[in-house]
C-alpha cells in the first residue's frame, strides 16, 4: 500500500474520537491490520480515513459498561489468516535462540517451525515450553510472546 493514503496520524484520530492514544492503540492491536489499516510514516503511526471509520464502528458497538480492553478480540473484518492459523495462546517448545537478533527465537508448534517475537531472548533455553499468540499481520506469520521473560537462564 502507499504511504501516501495513511494520512491520519494516531493523535488526530484520538482527538477525532475522544479517545487517549493508549486507546487508539489498544483498538489497532487487535482489531487492524498493519500495511493495510495503518503504517509508519517516518516516526509516527497513521492510519487510513478507511480505518478511522472501523474504529468508529467497534466504539458505537461498546455498550456503556464495557471496558476498551475487552473490544481487543472483537474482528471487523475477516482475518487474513488461514482458517487454521490458532488464534488463541498455545505452547511453543523453543527450539533455536538467535544470538545476534535477541527480538527473535525459533519455536516447534505443532510440528511447525515458528518465529516468536521475545523482549530479550538472552534467558531462553532450548526445549523451554512458552506461551505465545498469533499476531495478526497481513503478509506474515510472527507469533508473540506472552508473559514476563525468564528472571534467570531457563527459570521462570
Amino acid at each position: 500500500m502507499n504511504k501516501a493514503q495513511f494520512n491520519v496520524k494516531e493523535e488526530d484520530v484520538a482527538n477525532r474520537l475522544g479517545l487517549t492514544r493508549d486507546q487508539v492503540r489498544e483498538l489497532r492491536a487487535g482489531n487492524l491490520y498493519q500495511d493495510e489499516d495503518f503504517g509508519k510514516v517516518g516516526r509516527e503511526i497513521c492510519y487510513t480515513e478507511a480505518a478511522v471509520e472501523k474504529i468508529r464502528e467497534l466504539l458505537k458497538k461498546t455498550a456503556p459498561g464495557v471496558r476498551l480492553g475487552d473490544l481487543a478480540p472483537m474482528k471487523v473484518a475477516a482475518p487474513k489468516t488461514p482458517a487454521s492459523a490458532p488464534t488463541v495462546m498455545l505452547d511453543a517448545v523453543v527450539v533455536r535462540i538467535y544470538p545476534h537478533n535477541p527480538q527473535y527465537l525459533e519455536a516447534l508448534l505443532g510440528g511447525q517451525l515458528i518465529t516468536i517475537r521475545v523482549a530479550n531472548n538472552s534467558k531462553f533455553t532450548r526445549d523451554m515450553v512458552i506461551e505465545s499468540r498469533l499476531l495478526v499481520m497481513k503478509n506474515a506469520r510472527m507469533f508473540d510472546f506472552v508473559g514476563r521473560c525468564p528472571r534467570a537462564r531457563g527459570k521462570w
